[in-house]
């Protein structure tokens, strides 16, 4: 699906919001700007660059009896100053929600659309990524859920991703994946979980198709109304290699001024390498209140990808500091250490200071 049929089939239903019960317009605008000492992430340094980002959105949400719409649009458009270190991009996207719910039964059918520069595609972005490569996926997603009894319930999923590439050497790929998960609570402080589900990845070219078998046992619990956390222990077996041991493990603080996350996972996800990759992370978010309208925070991440090829491993740490000018205006510093290292790369890094001012509208 191409972003202008998403957009007709947006537009129709935005026509027919109309007809919903409650409907809520939102608009937004995010303007940008920031330096990046090495945006090629390149050892040798090779130059820096100023970017200035503006990305204007619209979304709208509606209720029809007991279901609900969710829809919207954004565009992110860049440009830089030096090309050929930093291209100039203009990526849209947008999404369709759709959830139906009765007493024991949901329903759900969620679509995507978005294009972005390959560097911030996550998996694909963990080692040296081309100037020029960018990422367009469309995907389509449905879930189902029933609750059996008052503890247990029964639910399965299924998607459909398209991923192509424009530029950078990667393979363009689809997958196909389902799953069915059995939950049940032993209390309202507990829940656990037995998931099963299959990937197949489909890459262009007549190239061999491979597939992804998962087993997974969870576990959510709730120490009180601020701490929380999940644990996630199974199985993955994909063609040509062995059976892995994966999983996760979360924890999430909520207090009055402070909120603490952290995570780690391992798990094997689709890649534009031509497979799936075995990915491991580590994630950190702290953030604090300092008042009513100011807030300040740091994130960080540890990414290593265990491929045929190589081992890339990619490490960043963030420090914000957000301010509430009005109800409608927020104003964002944020500075960005990153690193990566494996491959051809050994201890390339860069340094990010960007500046932002949000602009959001939801009184019309």
């Amino acid at each position: 699906m191409n972003i202008w049929r998403f957009i007709g089939i947006f537009i129709l239903l935005s026509s027919g919001l109309a007809m919903a019960e409650t409907w809520q317009h939102t608009v937004s605008t995010r303007v940008s700007a920031e330096y990046d000492t090495n945006p090629a992430l390149s050892p040798s340094y090779p130059g820096s660059v100023w970017r200035a980002f503006v990305e204007p959105s619209y979304a709208l949400a509606g209720k029809i009896g007991i279901s609900e719409l969710k829809a919207g649009l954004s565009l992110q458009m860049e440009r830089s100053s030096n090309q050929a270190l930093s291209q100039n991009l203009d990526g849209p996207n947008a999404f369709i929600d759709w959830l139906h719910q009765s007493e024991r039964n949901e329903f759900g059918i969620i679509s995507r659309y978005a294009e972005i520069a390959t560097r911030d595609s996550g998996i694909d972005a963990t080692g040296v990524v081309p100037i020029t490569s960018t990422r367009a996926s469309s995907n389509i997603s449905g879930r189902w859920k029933r609750e059996l009894s008052e503890r247990g319930s029964l639910s399965a999923d299924g998607a459909y991703e398209s991923v192509s590439y424009d530029g950078g050497g990667y393979t363009n790929y689809a997958t196909g994946a389902g799953g069915m998960k059995l939950s049940y609570s032993f209390s309202e402080l507990s829940r656990t979980s037995l998931k099963v589900s299959g990937v197949k990845y489909v890459p262009e070219n007549d190239r061999p198709s491979r597939r992804l078998d998962n087993a997974i046992l969870g576990l959510e619990w709730k120490v009180s109304d601020y701490l929380e956390g999940n644990l996630e222990a199974g199985i993955s077996k994909t063609s040509g290699v062995k059976m892995r041991k994966v999983g996760a493990i979360g924890m999430r603080y909520t207090g009055q001024q402070t909120q603490l996350t952290l995570g780690a996972d391992r798990s094997f996800i689709p890649s534009g390498q031509g497979r799936f990759v075995l990915v491991e992370q580590l994630r950190g978010e702290w953030s604090y209140d300092l008042s009513e309208r100011s807030k300040i925070g740091i994130d960080s991440e540890w990414q290593k990808n265990k491929s045929i090829r190589v081992n890339n491993i990619r490490t960043s740490a963030s420090v914000w500091l957000q301010r509430n000018l009005n109800p409608s205006w927020v104003a964002r510093m944020n500075y960005l250490h990153t690193i990566i290292q494996g491959g051809m790369v050994a201890g390339a890094s860069s340094n990010t200071i960007r500046i932002s001012f949000i602009y959001t509208d939801s009184n019309f």
